[in-house]
């Protein structure tokens, strides 16, 4: 029996190893995982990050376990009213609580080092009883994810549109070259987020670090633009579009296709697509790879094929150097907002930045090899366009076909082989983004953020649950948004105007982000900027490039096109949606000035029956229900766990809708 009146040891430990989430406060979470010194960061050979430190710290028996069942978590964060939402936890006196948490933490740290040597040799088969996926994705992986989503169809349209603004190809190879060198700069950005936060999500974790407080709010407003605009529809109708033209050469323009037919090829690649990652992973990343090898060869395919070309009579070659009118500097601009749609997609590997083997190192390696790979080849590709067609041949206004197709005849003899590699080039973009963004849709769901999240987070290694997030939300735009190129050309850079906002907030974050990591590890320095100057000044660059796009992008320009300034008032009502749905979970948790039968406040939520309570490791105690959660949240970086509390008619409709479930699953299954 422990004395009465002791100081409890685990709030002792909670006090001596708490986190304040808020700005200023104690030191970062996530930089617990993350034990760094000097410029290497202090990592050992394989960049591991789950260390002793990791759990060690965690102030309840039983903290590190290797396998999560669905049996013991089916009712996580979900309490009726007999169950409490914290536990009482024994105290002793305070002189037995640096002997205890010096056995304590030497126990931890010899379970969670044995732990983490499993997880390092990222060659052997996949441990399917580790509840953070196994970190097996090399330097081909992570160059293929970004090489994948960045080539996907842009490069064989908008060449011929970025000419028409400047009217000069010399000029338009300057400025693709230029949006090479700014989406280095961009990269190397968020290499340096990466590096210090390597866990799955992205943005997702990175604006929770750098933006804290308000709790929660940074990570629901991310997670209401993702889940809505982050999808496959672009892909898919692009795979579509590109399949019948294929079938058929007589057309002449995508709005003489069937919007039926495009929906449809649409909806069955998709789910071809997610059904391919739902039943096995690995075929996906080597697709994956494959795909960008492929890409890598068509474009060099073209790059030969518009040199060859250029010694045809009537070539491009003839007018090269010409100026075809005037331009202005707001076109040079128009130009450029063109560009850097074209080069999106540099992110795409952070976003599974906890499954990359040795992060730093493997992220820095692939991501750079990625974007001068792409670089270089638009570049080519481009100048393969100018010199095999003349400047009214490369701008022709009667035809959305995109340029690719109209230098295809001339290069190649017919334009069926190209439209049918565009259609491949759609199908390698749509592989890489399925499997990225389920991956961050299942980190949103892990967190328990969003109703089903149970179904949704279920799967670590495989996300089927994030991948059915994510079919469902695709096929609704494919089904909803129109097909027409107008239309087309504004969904699809609708997502690209709101993740421009979302990279921008990001990099300001990037001022504060060496102070959260040295709260907790003060010797801690950036491993990929490594000079202060540089590291004030990218954020600066980053930001003015984006403003470019964010200002002039929502200009409207054509008539008889959706005006864009419809970008930036979409991409504010999402926001506005998610900031409502965190306020509505923050006020269940007001109390009022009110005691229940046991002397506590109630609280909002107690009385309508419906109560949110969010775990951090800031907390003293936790319930018993949520110490696997609160275990797991720490080997993802997310760091909280969301629960809810029903009772009355709340209540009800829970036990309603789970006995629905299991009469459907019984009668299906």
């Amino acid at each position: 029996m422990l004395p009465s009146g002791a100081q409890n040891p685990w709030h002792e430990l909670s006090n001596l190893t708490r986190r304040a989430r808020f700005p200023g406060g104690k030191p970062s979470v996530r930089s617990r995982s993350v034990p760094t010194s000097g410029r290497d960061g202090g990592r050992n050979d394989s960049d591991e990050i789950i260390t002793g430190r990791s759990l060690r710290i965690f102030p309840h028996d039983q903290a590190v376990h290797e396998s999560v069942q669905e049996s013991e978590c089916d009712d996580i964060g979900e309490h009726t009213n007999e169950e409490p939402l914290a536990i009482d936890v024994p105290t002793i006196g305070r002189d037995q609580v640096f002997e205890t948490l010096q056995n304590r933490q030497q126990s931890d740290y010899t379970l969670s080092e044995e732990r983490s040597r499993r997880r390092i040799d990222s060659d052997r088969a996949s441990e399917t009883d580790t509840i953070v996926p196994r970190r097996n994705l090399s330097v081909l992986d992570v160059a293929a994810l970004i090489f994948n989503k960045m080539v996907g169809t842009g490069i064989f349209t908008t060449p011929g549109s970025v000419l028409f603004y400047t009217k000069s190809k010399p000029f338009s190879l300057i400025l693709w070259a230029t949006g090479g060198v700014f989406t280095s700069i961009f990269i190397t950005v968020y290499l340096e987020f990466g590096s210090a936060l390597p866990f799955n999500g992205g943005e997702l974790i990175y604006l929770d670090e750098v933006y804290p407080y308000p709790e929660l709010l940074a990570t629901i407003m991310f997670s209401g633009f993702f889940l809505v605009l982050g999808n496959s529809y672009g892909n898919s109708v692009t795979f579509a579009k590109q399949v019948i033209l294929a079938s058929d050469p007589s057309y002449q323009s995508t709005t003489e296709l069937d919007n039926r037919l495009i929906r449809f090829i649409a909806i069955v690649v998709l789910s071809a697509v997610c059904l391919l990652h739902y039943f096995s992973n690995k075929f996906g990343l080597f697709l994956n790879k494959l795909f960008a090898i492929f890409k890598i060869i068509l474009l060099f395919t073209v790059f030969i094929a518009g040199v060859k070309a250029a010694k045809k009579e009537g070539s491009g070659l003839e007018d090269f150097t010409e100026i075809h009118g005037p331009s202005e500097s707001a076109d040079g601009l128009a130009a450029m907002v063109l560009i850097f749609y074209s080069y999106q997609g540099w992110e795409n590997a952070n976003y599974v930045a906890g499954e990359i083997r040795a992060p730093t190192r493997t992220l820095k390696i692939g991501a750079f090899l990625a974007v001068g790979l792409v670089t270089f080849l638009y570049i080519l590709v481009t100048l393969a366009y100018y010199l095999a067609c003349d400047y009214n041949t490369i701008t022709n206004t009667q035809s959305d076909l995109g340029v690719a197709v109209l230098f295809a005849p001339r290069a190649f003899g017919s334009s069926l082989g190209l439209k049918v590699c565009i259609a491949l080039s759609a199908l390698g973009n749509l592989i890489a983004v399925a499997f990225t963004s389920s991956k961050v849709k299942q980190a949103i769901a892990v967190q328990r953020i969003l109703p089903f999240w149970k179904f949704f987070s279920k799967d670590i290694d495989t996300p089927k649950g994030a991948l059915t997030l994510h079919w469902v939300s695709s096929l609704i735009l494919i089904l909803v948004c129109p097909t027409t190129a107008d239309g087309y050309n504004f969904a699809v850079g609708l997502f690209t105007y709101g993740h421009i906002i979302v990279g921008t907030i990001v990099t300001v974050g990037l001022y504060r982000l060496p102070t959260r990591m040295r709260q907790q590890w003060p010797s801690w320095q950036p491993t990929i900027i490594t000079n202060k100057w540089v590291l004030r000044l990218l954020p600066i660059v980053f930001t003015a490039g984006n403003l470019v796009v964010i200002i002039w992008g929502a200009k409207p320009r054509t008539p008889g096109t959706i005006p864009r300034f419809w970008w930036p008032v979409t991409f504010l009502l999402i926001e506005a949606g998610s900031f409502v749905y965190w306020a509505l979970m923050m006020v269940t948790q007001a109390e009022l000035d009110k005691f229940d039968k046991k002397g506590r406040k109630e609280t909002i939520g107690s009385l309508i029956g419906f109560e949110v309570r969010i775990y951090n490791e800031t907390d003293e105690s936790v319930p018993q229900s949520m110490q696997e959660a609160m275990v797991q949240s720490r080997l993802d970086g997310s760091r909280r766990r969301v629960a809810y509390k029903f009772t009355g008619a709340f209540d009800k409709i829970r036990i309603w809708s789970r006995n629905a479930k299991d009469i459907l699953g019984n009668f299906l299954f």
